[in-house]
């Protein structure tokens, strides 16, 4: 059986999106909890959950927030289309820093700067949208 997105409700969308995020969230809790070994592939998975934790959590925020206003839902999905995977890039590839200044973060202050930077302009355009269909 073939699923089609457009085909299902918004809410809907927004229920199942909300699961995944949520179950990203629970997997990097235990990724982060869990007593990995240093070495490469220790390193890899607390990096992956960092990433996860920060980026599955302003993506159920969002989830959160698009159930109770479902008009904004294409709006904001043209938006997430191109940042989320641009995101997810550079979780994976950013290099580590040579010092701990403003010039050269931690990923994890990376992580947490750009999941804000998705919240907030989530939460605009979200709220700019309902706005907009409103008054129209």
């Amino acid at each position: 059986m073939r699923y089609n997105l457009s085909s299902m409700s918004n809410k809907k969308q927004t229920l199942i999106g909300l699961g995944l995020s949520l179950l990203g969230l629970g997997v990097s809790y235990l990724i982060l909890h869990a007593d990995l070994q240093a070495g490469s592939t220790g390193e890899l998975l607390v990096r992956l959950g960092k990433g996860l934790y920060y980026g599955m959590g302003a993506l159920a925020i969002v989830f959160v927030i698009l159930y109770f206003v479902p008009r904004a839902w294409g709006a904001w999905r043209r938006f997430a289309i191109w940042f989320v995977p641009l995101a997810a890039l550079l979780f994976a590839f950013y290099p580590e820093p040579g010092g701990g200044d403003l010039f050269s973060p931690y990923p994890e202050q990376v992580f947490q700067w750009v999941s804000a930077l998705y919240l907030l302009v989530s939460v605009i355009i979200i709220t700019f949208a309902s706005l907009r269909s409103r008054f129209q």
